[in-house]
């Protein structure tokens, strides 16, 4: 009992934590004197504080501009989550609706081709929640939910792996229907950093020998929407995912041009962390949207 009030009596003030949060998500001292109601002198004089009584530099300064220290991006990382559940669980408790968002980060193609489609809903189950879809994760704020592409979810989550990448190959309806056309296109690629991904490597040791694919060049593209536009435009034949092109697929835009498939190794995982699962709002959205997506499809479904 001594020990643990001794730590509690070493701990900062709650004032001083608030006012680094502030600022650190800002970074500026006149913007955090503003939200506070204080002084910017008064904010100056608790970052001091705060950095003194933890021996450490919190901010770099230079000239009217300041950023975080590798030390203070560390520190306000988990001031900034705390303070934060801590209004999340004051609003919970009250049954406060004011001002509400739920976060939630997807990777860009996903959340443009499939996530969008599912969300008509949100109204309805949500009224008084705003959402805000994120493509890049943000130190300033704090994702409700996450979408993770990989072979594995976040150690430590309750997670949910929503799909398994089917990758086909796919052309437009016009080149599916002229054989020699296609034959005469392109093989499209998607490539980042510089470097090809083997999409079409990984099909062709499956089916190597289809006899009306493109021999005569390739094209490559920065991004998977790119190559998709490729293809719909009757420009050649690209390797997607069929997760990522249900709309074309079902309306005919584009076509499957054989039944081989490759199955993962990567999917999508819904996940929502430890400090997450105690927030009403962050569970209920991760329950909802698990049953919108429903099981996860295999490639003979």
């Amino acid at each position: 009992m001594v020990q643990g009030s001794r730590n509690m009596k070493s701990l900062p003030s709650l004032t001083s934590l608030r006012t680094f949060s502030v600022v650190g998500k800002c970074l500026s001292f006149t913007e955090a004197a503003r939200q506070l109601g204080v002084t910017q002198s008064a904010v100056s004089r608790q970052i001091k504080s705060l950095e003194e009584s933890l021996d450490l530099k919190l901010f770099d300064r230079v000239g009217n501009s300041i950023s975080l220290t590798i030390s203070g991006q560390s520190l306000h990382k988990r001031v900034f989550e705390t303070f934060g559940l801590m209004a999340d669980a004051v609003s919970d408790a009250t049954g406060s609706s004011q001002q509400q968002k739920l976060n939630i980060l997807a990777p860009p193609t996903l959340a443009a081709r499939w996530l969008t489609r599912r969300l008509s809903s949100y109204p309805h189950e949500f009224p008084e929640i705003e959402l805000a879809v994120h493509t890049m994760a943000r130190p300033d704020i704090r994702m409700d939910c996450v979408i993770q592409f990989g072979t594995h979810p976040t150690a430590g989550s309750e997670n949910l792996q929503l799909l398994v990448e089917q990758h086909i190959a796919v052309c437009s309806r016009k080149l599916f229907e002229d054989r020699e056309a296609m034959r005469t296109s392109c093989l499209l690629h998607v490539f980042d950093n510089g470097q090809r991904f083997p999409l079409w490597q990984d099909w062709l040791e499956i089916e190597p020998d289809h006899p009306d694919l493109p021999t005569q060049g390739s094209m490559e593209f920065a991004s998977l929407e790119l190559a998709i536009q490729a293809a719909k435009n009757s420009v050649g034949v690209a390797i997607v995912d069929r997760n990522m092109i249900e709309y074309e697929l079902n309306a005919g835009s584009l076509v499957q041009i054989s039944p081989t498939t490759v199955v993962g190794p990567n999917g999508y995982w819904l996940e929502i962390s430890a400090e997450n699962q105690a927030k009403g709002r962050s569970v209920k959205f991760f329950r909802w949207l698990r049953n919108v997506a429903g099981p996860t499809k295999d490639a003979s479904e």
